[in-house]
């Protein structure tokens, strides 16, 4: 007799063509990269007999409607995650190559903070705010190859956060380019359904979910850690335990993850240093009915999903009382976290913007004879995380730039 052990397993997934239409099994399935989680679950509604018998006892009830989930802990890197987040985007990345050159701009020169156009408008040619941007063929060397964030347009200048040598005289000869694929919230809603398979190579047999919904993700960060990403969903109720493998050879996507400390997150305009735990939440409330109607059937015909949720949570020491007054004020915020890979520059990234919110609270920790820092908790519920409509912004929520392929 074989028993499974915790480690020896692997999960996989592969999108379906629609609702109903399984996933074939063998290849073109992709690798989920795991820490930990519940994985697949399978209830059943218990429907309790409302028999009264003289003796005291009960009639054995019936099982009712079938559900499934799944939920997983996961660490991120490069690409390890691009197709659950743009499922639960519902969007589509666009890997449509951004570059301007001086036939938009005739010529630019570079200020400390930013980089101003000769003739043109940054924002009428495209460029957003939370764009990360790379400069070619500058002649100053320091202001090229090198990630860019955009956290303010006018009609002549972008403005970056990061120092550039100043040089009034315009250039005529350079590039700026938007690198990678960018995903923003999209007009037009695009349902997606996986199959999910968790594979147990010691007992030899998959659990295979059909019909399953990514639905939720978490980023979480915290000191001297790594960058995970918690991804989750609901299927209708489908489910089909095998005695074999369903999906062969799965496609990883190699790499190594994202360190929180070579991470930048930029909160109302201030790059931070003081954080001790952060994460943002999405969730567009998948939800499986109970129905019946046929006695073959004992599962939901589809999963719905809503309007997507946003949320924040923020720990830091405490060094004034901004946060506080400007939770009083109701004051509007944006969010930028840009995480990077250990290699020169340019640096493969992963960029998260959430553009449009305000503070639900700031919470200060209990005074203490204990050593240590005061810190602040910030929380941001969804109900005050709302699209960006500017003319600077990507009539979004949050949205996502990566250079992974």
């Amino acid at each position: 007799m074989v028993y499974q052990s915790n480690s020896a397993g692997r999960i996989a997934y592969k999108a379906q063509a629609g609702l109903g239409q399984i996933a074939a099994g063998g290849a073109g399935a992709t690798v989920l990269p795991i820490s930990g989680g519940p994985g697949a679950k399978l209830s059943k509604a218990a429907t309790e007999s409302q028999t009264i018998r003289n003796d005291g006892m009960s009639i054995r009830g019936r099982h009712g409607t079938q559900k499934t989930s799944s939920s997983y802990n996961a660490e991120m890197w490069l690409g390890s995650h691009d197709a659950i987040v743009e499922a639960i985007m519902r969007g589509t990345w666009d890997a449509t190559p951004f570059s301007k050159t001086q036939a938009d701009f005739t010529g630019l020169t570079t200020v400390a903070d930013g980089i101003v156009f000769e003739t043109g408008s940054p924002i009428d040619m495209g460029f957003k705010v939370g764009d990360i941007i790379r400069a070619a063929n500058l002649p100053d060397a320091g202001n090229n190859g090198r990630n860019l964030r955009i956290s303010a347009l006018s009609s002549t200048k972008i403005t970056v956060p990061e120092t550039l040598t100043v040089n009034a005289t315009p250039d005529t000869n350079c590039t700026i380019t938007r690198p990678g694929k960018r995903l923003t919230n999209p007009a037009a809603l695009v349902r997606r359904y996986f199959g999910l398979e968790e594979f147990e190579s010691d007992i030899g047999k998959a659990t295979v979910l059909d019909d399953f919904v990514w639905g939720t993700g978490k980023f979480s960060m915290a000191p001297n850690g790594i960058i995970t990403f918690d991804p989750g969903g609901i299927g209708t109720g489908k489910i089909r335990p095998l005695d074999a493998a369903y999906f062969t050879n799965p496609a990883a996507a190699p790499g190594t993850p994202f360190a929180v400390v070579d991470a930048t997150i930029r909160l109302g305009g201030v790059d931070l240093v003081e954080l001790t735990s952060f994460d943002v939440s999405l969730d567009i409330q998948p939800t499986a009915p109970d129905t019946f109607g046929s006695g073959n059937i004992k599962y939901a015909p589809d999963v719905f999903t809503g309007p997507l949720r946003v949320g924040l949570n923020l720990t830091m020491l405490r060094k004034d009382l901004q946060l506080l007054a400007d939770f009083v004020a109701e004051t509007q915020y944006s969010l930028n976290i840009l995480a990077v890979d250990n290699m020169s520059e340019p640096k493969d990234f992963m960029s998260i913007t959430v553009p449009n919110f305000t503070l639900g609270g700031v919470d200060p920790s209990a005074l203490s004879k204990q050593g240590g820092g005061r810190t602040q908790t910030i929380t941001v519920p969804p109900a005050l995380v709302g699209i960006d409509s500017s003319a600077t912004g990507n009539n979004s929520m949050i949205s996502f730039q990566t250079t992974a392929a």
